[in-house]
């Protein structure tokens, strides 16, 4: 969601708490951390703004760029809630180290009705063991698959409820878009691994882990939620929440030896944001943070591959602004983490694969009005 407002100047106390979302979940096509899949940058351009009436656009309309990095690093294994903390012990833990671009340009049609073009970038890293066919399965080597590019673009219409210009105190954005698989969802790399009859590693050229693809799989409906309230002067409690339908159920990769799911993905965040230097907007945010892939799609079925879980984290974070510009940064640090089993998993009794989670993930942004 990345609607563009210019507020009157007698506006600006109410609305300048408001810079605090500028990361806030962005629509994209997978959340989550790490082995539970997460493409897309996860931040989001501000909802209200104030840049002290200099080089500030007429109300009615206007362009707004950013830019949105993320960055994760998972080495973390779960089934269900349970660490284990045996992988990292004997040093075959999976690591994936992941960071996302999202490109975003903001067309305000009025202060209430905006649209946006999301172009996402994503470059993977993930690192797997070789281990021998012996009683004790020693540790070979380990070996790096990647893959990099384009991810899957998104658009999206955002409307406030509440005409923003009546309602400082207290309104609400939904969201409704489409995310289009124009990502890569059969990156290929090299893979090792060990032959028992010549006992030799051997490499082949195969499709990437689920996790480091650059797409989803297939479309997506994009629904995006976000409101705040004012409690006290400067002092605003938000609510945010995002999820991507995915219609489509599966597809097969390029050497997978299995199908992989199109997972739905969602998000939450609600918290407090307050302003602390109004006149450079300077705002501090602290609240709870959940997202991940659910079990069951909404629509269509859940069949193939998937790790389904999610991460619950508390979320600081901070933002700033400068004339026509807007910096923010969050820190999403996981408190809870749960790798839950899917729906091949019940089918066949397995009582649920691992997931490797981030223990925090880096969040910032940078916006430009013009």
């Amino acid at each position: 969601m990345h609607p563009t407002l210019n507020p009157s100047r007698k506006l600006r106390g109410p609305l300048l708490a408001l810079l605090g979302t500028l990361v806030i979940g962005q629509t994209q096509s997978t959340f989550a951390q790490g082995c539970v899949a997460s493409r897309g940058a996860g931040t989001t351009p501000i909802h209200g703004m104030d840049f002290n009436d200099e080089g500030a656009l007429p109300p009615e309309s206007g362009f707004q760029a950013s830019v949105g990095y993320r960055w994760l690093n998972s080495d973390r294994h779960f089934v269900h809630d349970v660490e284990q903390t045996q992988r990292e012990t004997a040093g075959d833990q999976v690591i994936n180290r992941s960071n996302f671009i999202d490109l975003g340009l903001t067309y305000a049609f009025t202060p209430r009705y905006s649209a946006t073009v999301t172009v996402p970038f994503a470059i993977h890293d993930r690192s797997q063991v070789i281990k021998s066919n012996d009683v004790s399965r020693t540790i070979l080597d380990r070996f790096h698959t990647q893959s990099a590019g384009l991810g899957d673009i998104r658009m999206e219409g955002n409307m406030w409820i509440l005409d923003p210009k009546k309602y400082v105190k207290g309104n609400a954005l939904i969201g409704l878009g489409v995310s289009a698989p124009t990502g890569d969802r059969d990156a290929q790399d090299t893979f090792g691994s060990f032959d028992a009859a010549s006992k030799k590693i051997i490499a082949t050229r195969k499709a990437v882990d689920q996790s480091i693809q650059l797409g989803n799989g297939g479309w997506g409906i994009t629904l995006d939620l976000y409101a705040y309230r004012e409690i006290i002067p400067r002092l605003n409690y938000y609510v945010n929440g995002s999820y991507t339908i995915t219609p489509e159920e599966s597809y097969t990769p390029t050497g997978a030896g299995r199908d992989y799911s199109i997972g739905d993905s969602y998000m939450g965040r609600t918290g407090l944001e307050y302003l602390v230097w109004p006149k450079h907007s300077l705002t501090f945010s602290l609240g709870g943070r959940i997202e991940g892939v659910p079990v069951h799609d909404l629509i269509g079925g859940a069949a193939g591959f998937r790790r389904p879980g999610y991460a619950v984290s508390i979320e600081p974070g901070i933002g700033i602004a400068y004339k026509t510009w807007y910096f923010s940064i969050n820190t999403p640090v996981a408190l809870y983490r749960n790798r839950e089993q899917s729906i091949p998993d019940k089918a066949s009794g397995n009582p649920g694969g691992d997931a490797a989670f981030a223990d925090y993930v880096v969040l910032a942004s940078l916006a430009k009005r013009f």
